[in-house]
């Protein structure tokens, strides 16, 4: 199945598209217009061949009626930039039914694959669950196609989908973004800062989510849902004292559940902190004949408790006894050793 030259006219999707404000035409004078005032969001795009007008997408992404085309999904991977994971598919039963019964109302996004093997032909730049649906349901996937666009345009046109969609995480952004800095895609974070219209200050804030120890992120409930200002307190966290990754561990299963805020993080982590260095301890007191009379136990929380043995207290006046806690208590106080324990 070829579809890759097949047009869409406005009597087809594209009149669909523009009906259901999915996307809007505009005339190139009213480009100009807009780039003298700055209303109109700019995403690098190749050549615009269209005699008097083209289209744009609700996300800023700008393409002619002949490159908006049907293709066979099967030609289709998704490219190794893609910031959606797994875990961020969401709900593909409803959509796949969606476009069975109302076909497919937005575009992917896809370009020539710089290396085509087998039968792919075309690297999906974003709308990775529009593919998997149309693969699922063996039907054509509606396109808009670029023959040439350079990798570091197409990373911008997957972040203004996403930015727009608001359904890719601060995580899974800020693991593209690392991966996109190690290989080199930009050289510095300013550069990529710049491409995504980010500041810098954003960008850095982003990138705490790379710096948390795996491990933690291994206990949490889920990373995916973890607000950025919890990253970044995790970060300062662990800097100011590495020896409260072990403390992070112990509490990260409640993070995002009961522990929501930064001041509750940092008590909390303070507190596993403080029981961690209170000794659990355990002694059995007993008589000459090797007969058990009490228990003194320190427990996690640092609290001390006294068992007696039942049998005891039958045997014992129990006003004497207090009486004779209070004194050996007291004397402690007066001589600097008011803990049992000691």
């Amino acid at each position: 199945m070829d579809n890759s030259k097949k047009s869409v006219h406005n009597s087809g999707p594209l009149g669909m598209l523009v009906k259901t404000g999915q996307i809007k035409k505009i005339e190139l004078n009213d480009d100009q217009n807009d780039q003298k005032t700055g209303n109109l969001q700019h995403v690098g795009m190749a050549d615009l061949k269209s005699a008097g007008a083209y289209f744009k997408t609700q996300s800023g992404i700008k393409f002619n009626e002949n490159e908006l085309v049907f293709i066979d999904p099967k030609e289709c991977e998704p490219w190794e930039y893609a910031n959606r994971s797994s875990s961020e598919m969401g709900e593909m039963d409803e959509l796949i039914n969606s476009i069975r019964v109302n076909h497919q109302l937005q575009p992917a996004l896809i370009r020539t694959h710089p290396t085509p093997h087998d039968n792919i032909k075309y690297q999906v730049i974003f709308g990775r669950r529009r593919h998997a649906a149309c693969l699922q349901l063996g039907i054509p996937l509606l396109v808009i196609k670029k023959d040439h666009l350079s990798l570091q345009e197409a990373i911008a046109c997957q972040d203004a989908e996403n930015k727009f969609r608001k359904d890719i995480s601060n995580y899974s952004n800020a693991l593209l973004y690392k991966k996109l800095l190690e290989n080199k895609v930009f050289k510095t974070e300013k550069d990529l800062a710049e491409k995504l219209h980010l500041s810098t200050s954003t960008l850095n804030d982003l990138m705490t989510y790379t710096k948390i120890p795996s491990e933690i992120i291994n206990k949490l409930p889920n990373i995916n849902e973890l607000p950025v200002y919890m990253a970044i307190k995790i970060v300062r966290l662990i800097a100011s004292n590495p020896d409260l990754i072990e403390r992070f561990i112990a509490i990260a299963p409640e993070i995002g559940k009961s522990i929501t805020t930064p001041s509750k993080l940092e008590s909390m982590v303070l507190a596993q902190n403080n029981k961690k260095n209170v000794p659990h301890r355990t002694k059995i007191i007993k008589d000459e004949m090797g007969k058990t009379l009490f228990t003194f136990k320190v427990d996690h929380k640092g609290v001390p408790s006294i068992t007696f043995q039942k049998e005891l207290l039958n045997k014992t006046n129990f006003d004497e006894l207090c009486e004779k806690l209070k004194n050996l208590v007291a004397l402690g106080i007066k001589s600097g050793r008011p803990d049992l324990v000691t």
